[in-house]
């Protein structure tokens, strides 16, 4: 069943209703209750991220990781592309250099291998957060790329912002892009010395390219499985990307 708020916006009673994979999965346990309702709603950047990327980790990563890393970073894959780890909202300590105070980061996305780390920043009907409560020039996109450079160690580091156009994200794919301007990222992380080196890519990604992503693994790959994964989220984000929310598979959910 499907209600609406008092601004227009679509809810569904059930939070589980939002999802097509993994629903009843016992992470759920550990929510606040306030981010449980925020699942509901039909822009919950929540409920798109979950979809997409529990969907990719059913998912042969040979069939897709070389593909979203091409689209991000214009540039082939040389990693080896087994044991890939996809971990959601992780919670990381700031940077101890930091020279002024930061909570944790909640990072959206962290693909992780024993090569590199990929952190994602994902948008949908959003822009991202300019400044913090201590900051007002550290934005949302700096924070997790320093943030990243603490956490990978001797890895290679990437950073990809991933949106749905740049109508909703404006800030965040300027500032992106100014990042692969190596002055205006050492600007902005001047408590950072040779770390800068581990960056080794900062780029975006649209909802769309992921969905084109989801159609080619529909009719190339050759397991039933990962197809019928692939063809459900799919169809399922091919309906948020065109503002179609009322038309969600709810036969064969996983």
């Amino acid at each position: 069943m499907v209600e609406k708020s008092k601004s227009g916006v679509l809810l569904n009673t059930d939070y589980k209703d939002s999802l097509i994979i993994d629903k009843y999965n016992s992470e759920f346990k550990r929510w606040r209750e306030m981010k449980l309702e925020q699942l509901k709603s039909e822009n919950s950047e929540d409920a798109i991220t979950w979809n997409v990327f529990r969907s990719f980790e059913q998912i042969d990563p040979k069939s897709w990781l070389a593909q979203l890393f091409k689209k991000s970073f214009q540039k082939e894959i040389r990693y080896k592309l087994e044991f890939i780890d996809i971990r959601l909202w992780e919670k990381l300590n700031p940077p101890k250099s930091l020279p002024v105070p930061e909570g944790q980061s909640e990072i959206d996305i962290i693909i992780e291998s024993d090569e590199f780390v990929w952190f994602i920043e994902a948008k949908y009907k959003s822009d991202i957060s300019m400044n913090t409560t201590h900051d007002s020039e550290r934005n949302q996109v700096i924070r997790n790329i320093d943030v990243g450079l603490e956490y990978v160690k001797g890895k290679d580091f990437y950073f990809s912002l991933l949106i749905l156009n740049e109508k909703y994200s404006p800030n965040g794919l300027s500032i992106t892009n100014e990042y692969n301007n190596s002055i205006r990222l050492m600007k902005d992380l001047k408590h950072r010395n040779s770390e800068l080196s581990k960056l080794r890519g900062i780029g975006i990604l649209t909802w769309q390219d992921i969905l084109n992503i989801f159609s080619e693994v529909n009719s190339s790959t050759i397991n039933e499985f990962e197809r019928m994964i692939a063809k459900q989220a799919s169809t399922w984000l091919t309906n948020k990307i065109s503002g179609n929310h009322n038309n969600i598979p709810k036969n064969g959910d996983i």
